[in-house]
Formats: C-alpha cells, structure tokens, sequence
C-alpha cells in the first residue's frame, strides 16, 4: 500500500509540475483555436477538453497537497531551528545586559575614584 500510495503521489507531483510549465500554457492555447481551424471536430474538441478538465483537477489537488506536506514540514523545521537560535540570543542578550552592569558599575567606581584622586592632587597642589 505504501508503495502504491508514493507513485500516486510521484504521478501527482509530476503532472502539478508539468502543468505549472508556460508550455502547457502554450499548448492549451493553441489547443483553444483548434474549433476554429476544424469546425468539424468541434464536439470531439469539447469532449477532450472536458475530460481532461475532470481527471487534471483531482490529480492536481493531489499534487499541491503532497507539495504542501513538504513546504509544511520545512517551515516547521525552520520554525524550530528559529525558535533555538531566539532562545540562544535572548541568553546571550541577558548575559550582555548583566556585563553591561557590571561595567557600568566598574566605571562608576572608577569615575569616584577619578574625582577623589582630583581633589587630592588639587589639595596638594593649593599647599
């Protein structure tokens, strides 16, 4: 069964792959004006074009769906590995933020030690 439902899903994938082409688009648009050349054959033309409508539907469905589980499983991949690195910068963010403190209270310190040593050379200096 499994293999049976991966060539279903191999026919979808290549047909939704063919039919996405600008040949195709070509070719179903030269197919449109085929009335027009052979008015004779206009209803077997009908026939062809409705009966490739009923059975390229369905199996282009089947395509976009198969794509879609693909495109889905990636973007939940992304999703994941996104979240990980998130989780690691907003780590890294707070350790930088605590570093910052403690610079910041390092050069406060130093800043107060500047000032007194100021007021001693100036004490000195005024002698």
């Amino acid at each position: 069964m499994k293999r049976i439902n991966a060539f279903n899903e191999w026919i979808g994938v290549h047909v939704t792959l063919i039919f996405g082409t600008m040949w195709i688009t070509y070719l179903f648009f030269v197919y449109g004006f085929l009335p027009i050349l052979i008015p004779s054959e206009m209803t077997t033309l009908l026939y062809w074009s409705n009966t490739v409508q009923l059975w390229s539907l369905p199996l282009l469905m089947v395509g976009q769906n198969v794509m879609g589980r693909s495109a889905e499983k990636r973007a939940e991949e992304d999703h994941e590995t996104l979240m990980k690195e998130f989780i690691e910068l907003k780590q890294m963010h707070s350790e930088l933020r605590d570093e910052n403190a403690e610079i910041r209270a390092l050069v406060d310190e130093m800043h107060h030690k500047h000032i007194g040593l100021i007021e001693v050379v100036e004490k000195h200096v005024r002698r």
